[in-house]
C-alpha cells in the first residue's frame, strides 16, 4: 500500500507540473481533489487489507474489494476448485486455480482464493491447506446437521 502511496503522490505532482500553465482549478479545488483521492486510497487500503474468507461454525463470508457475502453452511452445496480461464473475443485469458463456493440455490460465489494471488503465489500448500480448510468446516457443519437430526440415542 505504501507502494501504491507514492505512486499516487508522484501522479499527482507530475500531473500539476505538466498542466500547471493551463489549469483552470483554484488551489482550494486541487486541494480538495487530493483530499478526495487520499479519502479514496485509504478506503480502498481498508478493504484490500480485509478481503479474504472467513469461517466460522455457522457459515462462511466471503470479503471482496467491493462488496461480501456470508452464506449459510447449510446453504452451501459443495466448495471447490476451478480453473478460471476466460475467453475474450478469440483469446484465452489464463486465470489460473481458483477456490469457488456452490450455494444451493443461485450462481456460484467466486473467493479471494487464488493459487496465482499474492498469499499463494510462491506457496502452493498454502492454498491448498486453505481449500482443505473449508471443506473440512462444511463437513464438521454437516456431521454436527446430521447429529442433531438423529437425536438422542438410548444405549
Amino acid at each position: 500500500m505504501a507502494w501504491e502511496l507514492f505512486g499516487l503522490a508522484f501522479f499527482g505532482w507530475t500531473t500539476q507540473r505538466m498542466l500547471q500553465p493551463s489549469i483552470a482549478w483554484t488551489p482550494p479545488g486541487i486541494v480538495l481533489l487530493v483530499l478526495a483521492l487520499f479519502a479514496v486510497w485509504i478506503v480502498a487500503s481498508y478493504r484490500i487489507l480485509r478481503m479474504g474468507v472467513y469461517v466460522s461454525d455457522q457459515g462462511v463470508r466471503v470479503l471482496g474489494l467491493l462488496g461480501s457475502r456470508t452464506v449459510r453452511w447449510s446453504e452451501v452445496d459443495r466448495i471447490t476448485v476451478r480453473d478460471t480461464r476466460h475467453s475474450i473475443g478469440g483469446f484465452q485469458v489464463a486465470g489460473g486455480m481458483s477456490v469457488q463456493i456452490e450455494p444451493r440455490d443461485g450462481a456460484p460465489i467466486e473467493t479471494t482464493l487464488w493459487a496465482q494471488g499474492i498469499d499463494f503465489a510462491f506457496r502452493r500448500q498454502a492454498f491448498h491447506a486453505a481449500y482443505r480448510e473449508l471443506r473440512e468446516h462444511l463437513t464438521a457443519y454437516r456431521q454436527r446437521a446430521g447429529n442433531i437430526a438423529a437425536g438422542p440415542r438410548n444405549i
